[in-house]
């Protein structure tokens, strides 16, 4: 069959992205699972010892703190004076990618470390790192000591889904939190548990204040999953942007995701499904942007535990990466 010379080029084109992609999952799956973790591992020692020798750092290695390109050295680098114990982590092997949850220290206070890298060659070409000044959430989650076992339980080969329906599912979960209406059709498993900086905030069996609400919606943290959504308490989050997956794990059903909500101020009460009105908090009556990095853990498509650390950032940031 005669082809056109574009669609020569195109396929030409199209054949040597394939060629190179297959060199970079070539290059990236040297380094496993376990491989993945050590390189994290020492990243980390080396953060926390403020000396970027000790990581198996690329020449050319891509930086960045809370959405801001930096130098090796800088931030977190210059201010780490601890690890804590607790640490999750996101790995595939296929890509390249790590992700990790920990507890670190900044001149004794502590805080939670979201870190994301990229390994070629077991060279660390990218670091990307998100840093919430919670020292009450590094308490819960030393107190944790560890994640959650379902987290770490891997998913059989038969069972296991795609990265792209895993992406899937966290993209809708996002969609579902952007102007949550309580209408959607919400995939959640009837057990699903959400914790907020270490601390659980579903399925509690007395009511508790939730976020920077001073009126009284505690019976919010009673509900399930599910149930809170459906209750359209969220509905004063007006924007969801740059949903992005950090790390997709397939062997274990989670993904490691960053996206920006946005509250521009313009929301003033909810109306909720039950028939009540809530007034928001004058914290969301501004124009605000939060960093939200949630992890998920997915099940036959259905989102089971969600581990969630979220903090402001200034109105309409944009990320450091594409990815």
């Amino acid at each position: 069959m005669a082809t056109s010379a574009g669609t020569a080029g195109a396929v030409a084109q199209k054949a040597a992205s394939g060629a190179a992609g297959g060199d970079a999952r070539s290059r990236a799956a040297q380094c496993d699972r376990s491989c993945l973790e050590a390189m994290t591992d020492r990243y980390m020692d080396a953060l926390a010892a403020h000396d970027p020798s000790r990581a198996p750092l690329s020449p050319n290695v891509k930086y960045a703190q809370d959405n801001v390109p930096l130098k090796i050295g800088q931030a977190l680098w210059a201010t780490a004076s601890g690890l804590g114990a607790y640490k999750h982590y996101f790995a595939d092997p296929e890509r390249g990618d790590v992700g990790l949850i920990r507890v670190v220290y900044e001149n004794g206070v502590g805080a939670i470390l979201i870190l994301r890298l990229k390994v070629e060659n077991r060279l660390i070409t990218e670091a990307e790192q998100f840093v919430a000044h919670d020292p009450h959430g590094a308490a819960a989650y030393e107190k944790l000591g560890k994640p959650d076992p379902g987290w770490l339980t891997t998913i059989p080969a038969d069972r296991r889904q795609s990265r792209e329906a895993l992406e899937q599912t966290a993209y809708m979960y996002y969609e579902a939190l952007e102007k949550n209406d309580g209408r959607g059709i919400y995939a959640f498993t009837d057990d699903c548990n959400r914790i907020e900086d270490a601390v659980r905030t579903t399925n509690q069996p007395r009511p508790q204040n939730y976020g920077h609400s001073d009126t009284d919606i505690s019976d919010f943290t009673t509900l399930g999953c599910k149930a809170q959504y459906e209750l359209g308490f969220l509905g004063f989050t007006t924007g969801c942007r740059h949903r992005r997956f950090l790390v997709v794990d397939a062997e274990r059903g989670a993904v490691l995701a960053s996206a920006y909500l946005d509250f521009d101020g313009t929301v003033t009460e909810v109306h909720f499904t039950d028939g009540r009105v809530w007034k928001v908090p004058p914290y969301f009556m501004v124009p605000r942007t939060n960093q939200s990095n949630e992890a998920y853990r997915i099940e036959n498509g259905s989102i089971r535990l969600i581990e969630m650390t979220m903090y402001e950032v200034p109105f309409n940031a944009e990320p450091a990466f594409d990815k």
